[in-house]
Protein backbone atom coordinates (compact mmCIF):
# COMPACT_ATOMS: atom_id res chain seq x y z
CA UNK A 1 0.00 0.00 0.00
CA UNK A 2 2.78 2.42 0.92
CA UNK A 3 4.65 1.51 -2.27
CA UNK A 4 1.58 2.32 -4.34
CA UNK A 5 1.20 5.69 -2.68
CA UNK A 6 4.88 6.45 -3.24
CA UNK A 7 4.51 5.68 -6.92
CA UNK A 8 1.48 7.94 -7.15
CA UNK A 9 3.43 10.76 -5.55
CA UNK A 10 6.28 10.16 -7.96
CA UNK A 11 3.86 10.24 -10.88
CA UNK A 12 2.38 13.41 -9.48
CA UNK A 13 5.67 15.33 -9.44
CA UNK A 14 6.80 13.94 -12.78
CA UNK A 15 3.54 15.17 -14.32
CA UNK A 16 3.99 18.54 -12.64
CA UNK A 17 7.61 18.89 -13.79
CA UNK A 18 6.67 17.92 -17.34
CA UNK A 19 3.99 20.60 -17.43
CA UNK A 20 6.36 23.23 -16.09
CA UNK A 21 9.29 22.42 -18.36
CA UNK A 22 6.91 22.53 -21.33
CA UNK A 23 5.83 26.00 -20.20
CA UNK A 24 9.49 27.01 -19.87
CA UNK A 25 10.09 26.01 -23.49
CA UNK A 26 6.87 27.67 -24.67
CA UNK A 27 7.83 30.84 -22.82
CA UNK A 28 11.25 31.00 -24.46
CA UNK A 29 9.72 30.19 -27.84
CA UNK A 30 7.16 32.96 -27.44
CA UNK A 31 9.74 35.50 -26.29
CA UNK A 32 10.93 36.64 -29.76
CA UNK A 33 7.32 37.57 -30.61
CA UNK A 34 6.14 39.43 -27.51
CA UNK A 35 7.09 42.89 -28.78
CA UNK A 36 5.26 42.43 -32.07
CA UNK A 37 2.14 40.54 -30.95
CA UNK A 38 -0.06 41.71 -28.06
CA UNK A 39 -1.61 38.30 -27.54
CA UNK A 40 1.83 36.72 -27.35
CA UNK A 41 2.76 39.15 -24.60
CA UNK A 42 -0.34 38.14 -22.65
CA UNK A 43 0.50 34.45 -22.94
CA UNK A 44 4.13 35.15 -22.05
CA UNK A 45 3.18 37.21 -18.99
CA UNK A 46 0.78 34.54 -17.74
CA UNK A 47 3.38 31.77 -18.07
CA UNK A 48 6.11 33.81 -16.40
CA UNK A 49 3.84 34.75 -13.52
CA UNK A 50 4.11 31.25 -12.04
CA UNK A 51 6.19 28.68 -13.94
CA UNK A 52 9.60 29.41 -12.38
CA UNK A 53 8.19 30.10 -8.89
CA UNK A 54 6.56 26.67 -9.01
CA UNK A 55 9.74 25.04 -10.33
CA UNK A 56 11.70 26.63 -7.48
CA UNK A 57 9.03 25.38 -5.06
CA UNK A 58 9.58 21.81 -6.33
CA UNK A 59 13.34 22.16 -5.91
CA UNK A 60 12.83 23.30 -2.35
CA UNK A 61 10.39 20.47 -1.69
CA UNK A 62 12.99 17.89 -2.69
CA UNK A 63 15.75 19.57 -0.68
CA UNK A 64 14.60 18.16 2.66
CA UNK A 65 17.62 15.84 2.73
CA UNK A 66 19.96 18.83 2.67
CA UNK A 67 20.96 18.11 6.28
CA UNK A 68 22.47 14.82 5.17
CA UNK A 69 26.13 15.75 4.63
CA UNK A 70 26.77 13.06 1.99
CA UNK A 71 23.73 14.05 -0.10
CA UNK A 72 24.50 17.72 0.47
CA UNK A 73 28.00 17.53 -1.01
CA UNK A 74 26.80 15.32 -3.86
CA UNK A 75 24.17 17.91 -4.76
CA UNK A 76 26.58 20.83 -4.47
CA UNK A 77 29.20 19.10 -6.62
CA UNK A 78 26.50 18.16 -9.12
CA UNK A 79 25.28 21.74 -9.43
CA UNK A 80 28.78 23.20 -9.78
CA UNK A 81 29.89 20.70 -12.39
CA UNK A 82 26.68 21.09 -14.39
CA UNK A 83 26.90 24.88 -14.31
CA UNK A 84 30.54 25.09 -15.37
CA UNK A 85 30.03 22.57 -18.15
CA UNK A 86 26.96 24.19 -19.69
CA UNK A 87 28.25 27.71 -19.17
CA UNK A 88 31.29 26.70 -21.21
CA UNK A 89 29.15 24.91 -23.83
CA UNK A 90 27.03 28.03 -24.33
CA UNK A 91 30.24 30.05 -24.61
CA UNK A 92 31.49 27.79 -27.41
CA UNK A 93 28.04 27.86 -28.99
CA UNK A 94 28.00 31.66 -29.10
CA UNK A 95 31.56 31.94 -30.39
CA UNK A 96 31.58 29.24 -33.07
CA UNK A 97 27.92 28.76 -34.02
CA UNK A 98 26.22 32.11 -33.48
CA UNK A 99 29.44 34.04 -34.22
CA UNK A 100 28.73 36.46 -31.39
CA UNK A 101 31.40 39.13 -31.27
CA UNK A 102 33.33 39.83 -28.06
CA UNK A 103 31.52 37.08 -26.19
CA UNK A 104 33.55 36.28 -23.08
CA UNK A 105 33.54 33.23 -20.87
CA UNK A 106 32.63 34.01 -17.27
CA UNK A 107 31.36 32.10 -14.26
CA UNK A 108 30.10 35.09 -12.27
CA UNK A 109 27.50 36.17 -14.85
CA UNK A 110 25.30 33.18 -15.72
CA UNK A 111 24.37 32.90 -19.38
CA UNK A 112 20.61 33.32 -19.89
CA UNK A 113 18.93 30.16 -18.53
CA UNK A 114 21.98 29.15 -16.48
CA UNK A 115 20.92 31.54 -13.72
CA UNK A 116 18.84 28.76 -12.19
CA UNK A 117 21.87 26.60 -11.42
CA UNK A 118 23.70 29.46 -9.73
CA UNK A 119 20.63 30.35 -7.67
CA UNK A 120 20.03 26.69 -6.84
CA UNK A 121 23.62 26.43 -5.63
CA UNK A 122 23.17 29.44 -3.34
CA UNK A 123 19.81 28.26 -2.01
CA UNK A 124 21.30 24.86 -1.19
CA UNK A 125 24.23 26.49 0.63
CA UNK A 126 22.19 28.82 2.83
CA UNK A 127 19.17 26.57 3.45
CA UNK A 128 20.66 24.63 6.41
CA UNK A 129 21.25 27.93 8.21
CA UNK A 130 18.30 30.01 7.04
CA UNK A 131 15.75 27.29 7.81
CA UNK A 132 16.72 27.33 11.50
CA UNK A 133 15.83 30.96 12.16
CA UNK A 134 12.37 32.07 13.26
CA UNK A 135 9.85 32.92 10.55
CA UNK A 136 12.29 32.28 7.66
CA UNK A 137 9.66 32.57 4.90
CA UNK A 138 8.41 35.96 6.12
CA UNK A 139 11.98 37.22 6.47
CA UNK A 140 12.81 35.99 2.95
CA UNK A 141 9.78 37.87 1.57
CA UNK A 142 10.80 41.07 3.37
CA UNK A 143 14.41 40.82 2.16
CA UNK A 144 13.19 40.23 -1.39
CA UNK A 145 10.87 43.24 -1.36
CA UNK A 146 13.53 45.53 0.11
CA UNK A 147 16.26 44.27 -2.24
CA UNK A 148 14.35 45.72 -5.20
CA UNK A 149 15.50 49.18 -4.10
CA UNK A 150 19.17 48.26 -4.48
CA UNK A 151 20.44 48.93 -8.00
CA UNK A 152 23.66 47.03 -7.27
CA UNK A 153 21.87 43.68 -7.00
CA UNK A 154 21.48 42.29 -10.48
CA UNK A 155 22.89 39.62 -12.76
CA UNK A 156 26.15 39.16 -10.87
CA UNK A 157 26.03 35.56 -9.53
CA UNK A 158 22.29 35.76 -10.22
CA UNK A 159 21.89 37.60 -6.91
CA UNK A 160 18.65 39.38 -7.75
CA UNK A 161 16.85 36.23 -8.88
CA UNK A 162 18.31 34.24 -6.01
CA UNK A 163 16.82 36.67 -3.50
CA UNK A 164 13.53 37.12 -5.38
CA UNK A 165 12.76 33.41 -5.79
CA UNK A 166 14.16 32.22 -2.44
CA UNK A 167 10.77 32.49 -0.65
CA UNK A 168 9.34 29.90 -3.07
CA UNK A 169 12.29 27.60 -2.33
CA UNK A 170 11.62 27.91 1.39
CA UNK A 171 7.89 27.30 0.96
CA UNK A 172 8.73 24.13 -0.94
CA UNK A 173 11.20 23.04 1.73
CA UNK A 174 8.68 23.43 4.54
CA UNK A 175 5.80 22.01 2.52
CA UNK A 176 4.79 18.51 3.59
CA UNK A 177 3.08 15.77 1.61
CA UNK A 178 -0.02 16.36 3.71
CA UNK A 179 -0.17 19.99 2.54
CA UNK A 180 -0.31 18.94 -1.11
CA UNK A 181 -2.89 16.28 -0.30
CA UNK A 182 -5.02 18.94 1.42
CA UNK A 183 -4.74 21.20 -1.63
CA UNK A 184 -5.92 18.41 -3.91
CA UNK A 185 -8.67 17.48 -1.48
CA UNK A 186 -10.07 20.94 -0.78
CA UNK A 187 -9.42 22.86 -4.01
CA UNK A 188 -11.92 21.41 -6.46
CA UNK A 189 -10.82 21.20 -10.07
CA UNK A 190 -13.68 23.34 -11.33
CA UNK A 191 -12.68 26.12 -8.93
CA UNK A 192 -9.01 25.75 -9.87
CA UNK A 193 -9.88 26.13 -13.56
CA UNK A 194 -12.12 29.09 -12.72
CA UNK A 195 -9.34 30.69 -10.69
CA UNK A 196 -6.83 30.31 -13.52
CA UNK A 197 -9.34 31.76 -15.99
CA UNK A 198 -10.04 34.79 -13.78
CA UNK A 199 -6.32 35.51 -13.32
CA UNK A 200 -5.66 35.09 -17.03
CA UNK A 201 -8.57 37.43 -17.77
CA UNK A 202 -7.12 39.95 -15.32
CA UNK A 203 -3.73 39.81 -17.07
CA UNK A 204 -5.51 40.23 -20.40
CA UNK A 205 -7.38 43.32 -19.21
CA UNK A 206 -4.32 44.85 -17.52
CA UNK A 207 -1.90 43.90 -20.26
CA UNK A 208 -0.91 47.48 -21.09
CA UNK A 209 -0.13 48.21 -17.43
CA UNK A 210 1.90 45.09 -16.71
CA UNK A 211 5.59 44.94 -17.51
CA UNK A 212 6.48 41.28 -18.08
CA UNK A 213 9.99 42.03 -16.80
CA UNK A 214 8.48 42.22 -13.30
CA UNK A 215 8.44 38.43 -13.27
CA UNK A 216 12.10 37.99 -14.22
CA UNK A 217 13.27 38.89 -10.74
CA UNK A 218 16.48 40.29 -12.20
CA UNK A 219 15.77 44.04 -12.25
CA UNK A 220 15.67 46.67 -9.54
CA UNK A 221 12.54 48.78 -9.17
CA UNK A 222 14.18 51.80 -10.78
CA UNK A 223 14.73 49.76 -13.96
CA UNK A 224 11.06 48.82 -14.24
CA UNK A 225 7.83 50.59 -15.05
CA UNK A 226 5.82 50.61 -11.83
CA UNK A 227 2.69 51.96 -13.56
CA UNK A 228 2.41 54.81 -11.03
CA UNK A 229 2.11 52.37 -8.12
CA UNK A 230 4.50 52.35 -5.14
CA UNK A 231 7.64 50.55 -6.32
CA UNK A 232 7.50 47.79 -3.70
CA UNK A 233 4.08 46.79 -5.04
CA UNK A 234 5.78 45.38 -8.15
CA UNK A 235 7.31 42.48 -6.24
CA UNK A 236 4.32 42.03 -3.97
CA UNK A 237 2.10 41.81 -7.05
CA UNK A 238 4.26 39.03 -8.51
CA UNK A 239 3.92 37.05 -5.28
CA UNK A 240 0.18 37.65 -5.14
CA UNK A 241 -0.13 36.20 -8.63
CA UNK A 242 2.32 33.30 -8.35
CA UNK A 243 1.08 31.74 -5.13
CA UNK A 244 -2.63 31.22 -6.00
CA UNK A 245 -1.81 30.14 -9.56
CA UNK A 246 0.65 27.60 -8.15
CA UNK A 247 -2.00 26.29 -5.76
CA UNK A 248 -4.45 25.87 -8.64
CA UNK A 249 -1.82 24.04 -10.72
CA UNK A 250 -0.98 21.76 -7.78
CA UNK A 251 -4.68 20.96 -7.42
CA UNK A 252 -5.07 20.14 -11.12
CA UNK A 253 -1.95 18.00 -11.57
CA UNK A 254 -2.91 14.32 -11.97
CA UNK A 255 -1.50 11.55 -9.78
CA UNK A 256 -1.72 8.98 -12.54
CA UNK A 257 0.99 7.36 -14.60
CA UNK A 258 0.16 8.92 -17.96
CA UNK A 259 1.74 8.02 -21.30
CA UNK A 260 4.04 11.02 -20.97
CA UNK A 261 4.74 10.92 -17.23
CA UNK A 262 8.20 9.39 -17.63
CA UNK A 263 9.36 12.45 -19.55
CA UNK A 264 8.91 14.48 -16.39
CA UNK A 265 11.87 12.71 -14.81
CA UNK A 266 14.26 14.32 -17.32
CA UNK A 267 13.40 17.99 -16.99
CA UNK A 268 16.94 19.15 -16.30
CA UNK A 269 18.08 17.77 -19.64
CA UNK A 270 15.36 19.76 -21.40
CA UNK A 271 16.14 22.88 -19.40
CA UNK A 272 19.87 22.79 -20.14
CA UNK A 273 19.68 21.97 -23.85
CA UNK A 274 16.59 23.74 -25.17
CA UNK A 275 18.42 27.08 -25.17
CA UNK A 276 20.62 25.92 -28.03
CA UNK A 277 17.57 25.19 -30.18
CA UNK A 278 15.79 28.46 -29.36
CA UNK A 279 18.89 30.55 -30.09
CA UNK A 280 19.38 28.79 -33.43
CA UNK A 281 15.76 29.47 -34.41
CA UNK A 282 16.24 33.15 -33.56
CA UNK A 283 19.56 33.30 -35.42
CA UNK A 284 18.00 31.94 -38.61
CA UNK A 285 14.92 34.20 -38.37
CA UNK A 286 12.46 31.34 -37.92
CA UNK A 287 9.96 33.57 -36.12
CA UNK A 288 9.85 36.08 -38.96
CA UNK A 289 7.92 33.55 -41.02
CA UNK A 290 5.04 33.37 -38.55
CA UNK A 291 2.46 35.98 -39.52
CA UNK A 292 -0.87 35.27 -37.83
CA UNK A 293 -1.69 34.77 -34.18
CA UNK A 294 -3.51 31.45 -34.53
CA UNK A 295 -0.70 30.11 -36.68
CA UNK A 296 1.81 31.35 -34.13
CA UNK A 297 0.07 29.64 -31.23
CA UNK A 298 -0.26 26.37 -33.11
CA UNK A 299 3.33 26.38 -34.37
CA UNK A 300 4.81 27.44 -31.04
CA UNK A 301 2.94 24.79 -29.05
CA UNK A 302 3.79 22.14 -31.62
CA UNK A 303 7.42 23.21 -31.74
CA UNK A 304 7.69 23.37 -27.95
CA UNK A 305 6.22 19.90 -27.54
CA UNK A 306 8.64 18.56 -30.13
CA UNK A 307 11.58 20.12 -28.30
CA UNK A 308 10.45 18.69 -24.96
CA UNK A 309 9.92 15.21 -26.39
CA UNK A 310 13.23 15.29 -28.24
CA UNK A 311 15.29 16.50 -25.30
CA UNK A 312 13.61 14.22 -22.76
CA UNK A 313 14.22 11.12 -24.85
CA UNK A 314 16.39 8.27 -23.56
CA UNK A 315 19.08 9.12 -26.09
CA UNK A 316 19.38 12.75 -24.97
CA UNK A 317 19.28 11.70 -21.33
CA UNK A 318 22.16 9.27 -21.89
CA UNK A 319 24.09 11.89 -23.83
CA UNK A 320 23.67 14.32 -20.95
CA UNK A 321 24.96 11.78 -18.46
CA UNK A 322 28.03 11.30 -20.63
CA UNK A 323 28.67 15.05 -20.60
CA UNK A 324 27.83 15.39 -16.90
CA UNK A 325 28.84 12.19 -15.16
CA UNK A 326 26.94 12.36 -11.84
CA UNK A 327 24.09 9.91 -12.11
CA UNK A 328 21.54 12.27 -10.57
CA UNK A 329 21.94 15.01 -13.20
CA UNK A 330 18.60 14.36 -14.92
CA UNK A 331 16.81 14.88 -11.60
CA UNK A 332 18.84 17.92 -10.51
CA UNK A 333 15.83 20.22 -10.56
CA UNK A 334 13.94 18.10 -8.07
CA UNK A 335 16.38 16.14 -5.97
Amino acid sequence: MNLTKQKCRSYYFDNLKLLLITLVVIGHTVEPLINSQTNMKILYTFIYSFHMPLFVFISGYFSKSITNSKKFFLKINNIILSYITFQFMYYLFNIYILKTENFKFTLVYPYWIMWYLVSFFTWSLILPYFSKIKHPIIIAFVISILSGYDNNIGYYLSLSRTITFFPYFLIGYFCQKSHIKNIKRHVKKKYAFLGLFIIFLGIYLLNDRIDYRWFYGSFSYSQLNSANYPEYMIRIFTYILAIPISIFILALTPNKNLFCTKLGSRTMTVYAFHGFIIKLLVEYNFFNYINYFMDEIFIIILLSLFIVILLSSKFTDKLTKIIIHPKYFSNLMSS
